[in-house]
């Protein structure tokens, strides 16, 4: 077991990204074969890099589709956020239920399909609508792009795994997040808990 039982993920996603849900749902998977706490986060991130990807798998790439899916991108996000503030699982839950009405269903991304899933996860609506517009809302986006630039994060997904209650030591995947690099790097991090001779070289590491 680790230190605390905890295992702390950071996961850093477009909220519209297809490889962004599968890997949503990849970290959910890890989360459940786990004996330890597993604490997950998401957090939406949103900038020139997470957009141009996303941008390259689609057909229309022309500057207004672009736009669109910026636009769509940061309501999206803020629709994250306002869900959040009623429990970061049913955060989670609302993301990954609109992205795939978005994703599988082609669905367009609207005020009423917020508000559809809303109600499906059973959010306060009411609450979950006034917490959309309010400032709050934007400011704890704002945090979370701050926190992304803190911790160098440029590209979604991006995933920053810490085992225990040492936050100095940590993994951070890109691109390719798998549950076989999930297990490998907490279970290196088992071995690395028991081994505190061995703490220095493996930070240095990192």
């Amino acid at each position: 077991m680790f230190l605390n039982n905890i295992i702390e993920i950071f996961l850093f996603v477009n909220p519209l990204g297809t490889t962004c849900y599968e890997t949503e749902k990849t970290i959910e998977a890890f989360s459940n074969e786990r004996d330890e706490k597993v604490k997950v986060r998401f957090i939406p991130l949103l900038n020139f890099h997470t957009v141009g990807n996303i941008m390259k798998e689609k057909k229309d790439q022309t500057l207004s589709n672009r736009n669109m899916f910026y636009t769509d991108s940061f309501n999206a996000s803020l629709a994250f956020q306002a869900a959040s503030m009623q429990g970061k699982k049913k955060g989670r839950k609302f993301l990954m239920l609109l992205q795939d009405k978005v994703i599988n269903d082609n669905k367009e991304v609207t005020r009423d399909l917020f508000i559809q899933i809303a109600k499906a996860i059973n959010l306060d609506v009411e609450m979950f609508e006034e917490d959309i517009d309010s400032e709050l809302t934007k400011t704890a986006f704002k945090k979370d792009q701050k926190l992304a630039q803190e911790m160098e994060i440029e590209n979604a997904p991006s995933c920053i795994l810490y085992a225990g209650c040492d936050s100095t030591c940590g993994y951070m995947m890109d691109t390719t997040i798998t549950k076989q690099l999930l297990h490998g790097f907490s279970d290196e991090n088992l071995a690395f808990k028991k081994s505190p001779s061995n703490r220095l070289s493996i930070i240095q590491s990192i």
